[in-house]
């Protein structure tokens, strides 16, 4: 089982950092998926002459006549189709996927999210145009669309494998980053929150059969019932939280210069370090911020094209336009809140510095661990629950560790300010040391992104500080965005299931699925899974970018016609590519 994680992790790692185990494969620790993503999307933003930014006070236009049907084709409204849409893009990574990006690649990668965001939205408007020109009805009526038919449709059946490849990264993905993270996400949200506001312990089976429940009587409906709950709560829940954390940024108007400045600066590495707080380079900015970009807006990786497929529509280009407004909604507008409110809420934190060192000490490869041993086994975070316990138990061992990382070199300088003494950072050492001994030594922050706070608290923390119960807003709007993401996954993962299985099999995938949300609910450990989950998000990505790089010249034909003030809005699913 061991030997399939550290696989799991070196894969993954490779994807998206260009690594594989401590060897760097790619300089720049920037990963294949990374470079593909961005250059797809430059490359279509530069073919369709920045149509996502010359056209995006039109398609506002177009997602409010998406409220009523604009063609007879199709299953649900385009507002339903961007409902939905946006309910398998919004979730725990407009939450914990942002803190995540901030924790470990620096107030930067928000700068790199919004990147890939512009750059998505090109992404989304290609995929989503195909998706509607090269769609398909069946013998029951049901319209089945998606990469996997623009795929089939638009390159031929010699590319079916390519078409196949991308179905089973989409259920790979549906299982592990749609349904059990954001089961899980819930589950552990109201468990902390429950003990820590009421001193209730919650069992996570129960919250699971509660969840699994919930979705149970969304899905068997199947798409109508998917993207007419997601039409109604989707535009609410969005609302309510940007409106929560306009608040918040109200009450902290006076930090929101010092917020982009920091962004800027650490997106290009030339944030300097102050209060002991750690440097970030700007190739981990790029890094997790592309990653968690996609992560959180999905663009380029196919999932939104299959509910966009859904619309009805007579327009392939109004719906994609539609579907770039998604991407914006995401990660411009809600994972950029939730950024501003992260780094200008300040308060009462702390971290440890022993953790700080030992965490610099393994990376920089002065010092190893035992074997089955974690840094935060031996340097509990400042917020991990019983530190006092465990730094009674293991300070000794703690301490021994620390003290044969200096033997061999190492120096905490970096995380000093820029012209800090030798005898200043002997100072700083010593204190680690301390730390790792007494539970009480810790370095106090101001904002609460420096602390060393799990990534998936961050946000909680920032609403907690900056509000009464404020911990409550993270913990609604996870449970909305979460349960939402449920849903809309569970219908790409029946588009999947219907392209390699057919028809038939949609029914009983309903009730698997209700059974993997449960699942979810009731793991423990899951840092495997959001790696595995990231593997299969690549395995979408990878064969979807493919396909729209070789039928760019279809998505330019209909940008093209769709431009041309003699057609006007045209139907124009009978565009062919143009002859080479």
């Amino acid at each position: 089982m061991e030997s399939l994680v550290t696989l799991i992790e070196n894969v993954a790692g490779f994807i998206w950092g260009g690594t594989w185990g401590d060897t760097v494969v790619i300089p720049g620790e920037i990963g294949p998926l990374a470079i593909v993503l961005l250059g797809t999307g430059l490359f279509v933003m530069i073919r369709l002459a920045g149509r996502p930014v010359r056209r995006f006070v039109p398609a506002l236009a177009e997602v409010w006549q998406g409220r009523k049907a604009q063609g007879e084709d199709g299953a649900i409204t385009p507002w339903q189709a961007l409902s939905t849409a946006l309910s398998g893009q919004v979730g725990t990574g407009n939450l914990a996927g942002v803190a995540t990006a901030i924790a470990m690649g620096g107030p930067g990668a928000i700068f790199w999210m919004w990147i890939t965001a512009l750059l998505g939205m090109a992404l989304a408007f290609a995929e989503s145009s195909l998706a509607v020109k090269y769609r398909e009805t069946d013998e029951y009526g049901r319209i089945n669309g998606g990469p996997m038919y623009y795929i089939k449709n638009g390159l031929g059946k010699k590319w079916t494998w390519l078409a196949v490849i991308f179905c089973l990264g989409t259920l790979f993905s549906a299982a592990a980053t749609g349904s059990m993270i954001q089961s899980n996400s819930i589950t552990q949200t109201a468990m902390e929150t429950a003990r820590g506001t009421m001193g209730l312990s919650l069992p996570n089976w129960g919250i699971g059969v509660v969840i699994a429940g919930l979705v149970f009587a969304v899905i068997i409906g199947g798409i109508k019932s998917i993207g007419s709950v997601a039409g109604r709560i989707v535009p609410l829940m969005a609302g309510a939280y940007v409106l929560c954390a306009l608040v918040v940024l109200i009450l902290n108007a006076s930090e929101i210069p010092h917020a982009f400045a920091v962004i800027f600066k650490s997106a290009f590495g030339l944030q300097e370090v102050v209060g002991g707080a750690a440097g970030y380079g700007m190739m981990q900015a790029v890094r997790f911020g592309i990653a968690r970009g996609l992560f959180s807006n999905e663009a380029g990786q196919g999932s939104a094209p299959i509910a966009h497929a859904a619309a009805k529509t007579k327009n392939p280009v109004q719906q994609g336009e539609i579907a770039m407004i998604g991407v914006f909604i995401d990660t411009i507008v809600i994972c950029t809140m939730t950024a501003l409110v992260i780094l200008t809420v300040s308060g009462d934190f702390t971290r440890s510095p022993a953790l700080i060192a030992a965490n610099q000490c393994v990376e920089e490869g002065y010092n190893t661990l035992p074997e089955g041993t974690g840094v935060e086994d031996l340097f509990p975070s400042a917020y991990t629950e019983g530190r006092t316990e465990i730094v009674a138990a293991r300070g000794e061992e703690a301490s021994a560790f620390l003290q044969q990382c200096r033997t061999n070199g190492l120096s905490l300088a970096s995380d000093l300010p820029t012209g800090s003494t030798e005898a200043e950072e002997q100072a700083y050492f010593d204190k680690a040391l301390a730390a790792s001994t007494d539970a009480t030594v810790l370095n106090e922050v101001r904002y609460v992104y420096e602390t060393d706070a799990e990534s998936s608290g961050i946000t909680a923390r920032a609403y907690g500080a900056a509000l009464p119960g404020g911990e409550w807003v993270v913990t609604i709007a996870l449970f909305f965005f979460a349960f939402t993401t449920i849903i809309g996954w569970s219908y790409y993962g029946e588009q999947a299931v219907t392209y390699l299985v057919g028809e038939w099999a949609t029914h009983p995938f309903r009730y698997i699925w209700v059974i993997v949300v449960f699942g979810g609910a009731i793991v423990t450990n899951t840092d495997a899974l959001w790696l595995f989950g990231d593997i299969a998000n690549a395995s979408m990505a990878f064969p979807n970018l493919i396909a729209i790089l070789a039928l760019s010249g279809v998505v330019v034909a209909m940008h093209k016609m769709n431009d041309d003030p003699d057609h006007g809005h045209p139907v124009v699913d009978k565009t062919e590519p143009p002859k080479e």
